[in-house]
């Protein structure tokens, strides 16, 4: 079978991988694939072979001329694993998904997926049902993160569209030929599906027609064109963070941020750890940030009160966001433009955080936990009013 898992349609009928060499070995584990056995070669030493001992059910020692074959290389791979596939989840509802549009080299697979995830990307859509996540290239060009990449495949672009649409997906299509600079389309407030095309045909034509967006990245006129692993990286971080601006509201009322004040001092200071390695500002002057957003405007009065600040403490409170343009104020406090792009630049820090914070929980489970956040909100509430 290790053998067979070295193509890709072996890999597709067996639902397995072939994990060739310690670095992609030690991807897999890190991302949990369960392994289920390790074949190493008859050269290498114990100590290496002890190292997977816990993470696979079998080793096998092997000639270095079966290794050599297992692998179809003239060296020696030291270990090779066969890895099984996870089931995937097929179901849309991710607020971004990026689709692949017969995008072909590995290579640029691999990166745009490990660019994906940074952002925080982590639904990968195909336009062709025989893509493979799974070749060496393409792991190593991802660093791994092939392995926790969500991907639905479909037939072919016609039934990806159909079912984009059916999800309330806005369509984003890239093209040197866009009508729209990227940098200054207006996303609605709803999910956005990124299409990126084939390295020399680019996107397929039903894409372009029923795109609601077909958007260009600004260019030097000596450069033709991008690498589609580099255009999709740029398209990924500024499209990721026109949606969150657009949709910020709907984000903030719909996350842990509105809930920090009664959450308790623990969950303040791990929001403060993760905001001190980028920003200068505090999780609850963030936290002020949010509000003001969802609220338009608020008194320093008003602000004092819900967030627990004494009046000679205000001052210090606004200062700094005052100096960095975040706020504005005249006879009330304002969210400037500025103020909601830090925001939205921030988000990702603070999706991360709360990720941590409720790490362990299920989704079920968070949904209830905030219920009950609320409840005890409308508790201190009565018990404040005399009830």
């Amino acid at each position: 079978m290790a053998r067979e898992i070295k193509t890709r349609r072996g890999r597709n009928e067996r639902q397995r991988i072939l994990l060739e060499g310690e670095k992609i070995l030690d991807w897999a584990v890190e991302h949990e694939v369960e392994i289920e056995y390790i074949l190493a070669a008859s050269s290498v030493d114990d100590e290496l072979v002890e190292k997977y001992l816990s993470q696979s059910k079998e080793i096998f020692r092997v000639s270095d001329g079966i290794q050599k074959k297992v692998t179809d290389t003239r060296y020696v791979v030291p270990v090779v694993g066969i890895g099984r596939i996870s089931a995937r989840d097929d179901a849309l509802g991710e607020n971004f998904v990026l689709v692949l549009d017969d995008v072909r080299d590995f290579g640029n697979i691999g990166t745009i997926i490990r660019t994906c995830q940074a952002f925080g990307v982590q639904k990968i859509i195909s336009t062709t049902p025989d893509f493979d996540l799974y070749q060496r290239k393409t792991i190593e060009a991802s660093r791994g993160s092939v392995f926790s990449t969500n991907i639905t495949k479909y037939e072919n672009s016609a039934d990806a569209i159909q079912d984009l649409r059916e999800n309330g997906y806005q369509i984003v299509v890239t093209s040197p030929r866009g009508e729209n600079l990227q940098s200054l389309v207006e996303l609605k407030p709803a999910p956005v599906a990124l299409i990126v095309g084939n390295e020399s045909q680019g996107v397929s034509q039903e894409f372009a027609e029923r795109a609601d967006f077909v958007i260009q990245i600004p260019m030097s006129e000596t450069i033709e064109s991008l690498n589609v692993g580099v255009a999709t990286g740029i398209s990924v971080y500024e499209l990721k963070l026109k949606q969150v601006m657009s949709m910020i509201e709907q984000q903030i009322k719909s996350t842990l941020g509105r809930e920090l004040n009664v959450a308790g001092m623990l969950v303040q200071k791990a929001l403060d750890a993760e905001l001190g390695k980028v920003s200068e500002l505090s999780s609850q002057q963030v936290v002020f940030l949010m509000v003001l957003k969802c609220d338009q405007e608020m008194s320093v009065e008003d602000m004092c009160r819900q967030f627990g600040i004494l009046d000679k403490e205000a001052h210090d409170f606004l200062d700094l966001l005052n100096k960095s343009g975040l706020i504005a104020k005249d006879k009330k406090l304002r969210l400037t433009a500025k103020g909601e792009e830090v925001l939205a630049k921030l988000w990702f820090t603070i999706e991360n955080a709360e990720s941590k914070i409720l790490s362990g929980l299920s989704e079920n489970e968070v949904e209830i936990l905030k219920r009950q956040l609320h409840q005890i909100q409308e508790n201190c509430i009565q018990m404040m009013n005399g009830n």
